[in-house]
């Protein structure tokens, strides 16, 4: 029980608002030189090669990746060095994903990362649409949560529309 509410806790701990734009990523260096082909949809991972749940976790990410198709990508972000992560991470290289350094561990720091492994999925303008556990990610909410986004969009392009249809009567008159 006493470990829920440590979870639970540690969820709201961070800084990361759905909807909002989500901080800057300040990379120090890719892992050899790879980085992910560009998506609608990013999914950034906070690692460290030394944690059980993280290494638990990248499996999950590689299916939610491959659920989207090339519709998402994957940045796993680790504070380490790279002779420490390096060899570990390698293999998980494709085109979809890719390994970034974190320069002085800046971004760990903008997204106010308390627990590892976290995810911050974002679309192309860079709004979150989804947090938490690396790990206990699923691809019917996160699907969820990616249409809902576009409906919300929809909804506020045509109240914007309606608005400035409006002025314009309003204008004539």
């Amino acid at each position: 029980m006493l470990l829920a509410l440590l979870a639970g806790s540690a969820l709201q701990a961070e800084n990361i608002v759905i909807g909002e734009p989500v901080p800057k990523i300040h990379i120090r260096q890719w892992l050899m030189d790879f980085r992910p082909a560009p998506a609608d949809y990013t999914c950034i991972v906070f690692y460290h090669s030394e944690s059980p749940q993280c290494r638990r976790a990248i499996p999950t990410v590689k299916r939610i990746i491959e659920h989207f198709g090339g519709r998402m990508n994957a940045i796993i972000i680790t504070k380490e060095s790279y002779d420490a992560a390096g060899v570990a991470l390698t293999e998980h290289l494709d085109d979809h994903t890719g390994v970034a350094f974190d320069d002085d561990c800046r971004t760990f720091r903008y997204y106010s990362v308390n627990y590892i492994p976290y995810c911050v999925i974002c679309d192309r303008k860079h709004r979150a649409i989804w947090c938490g556990n690396a790990a206990m990610m699923d691809e019917a909410a996160i699907e969820k949560m990616i249409n809902l986004g576009k409906e919300n969009y929809k909804a506020e392009r045509n109240k914007y529309r309606l608005k400035k249809k409006d002025k314009e009567r309003n204008d004539k008159k």
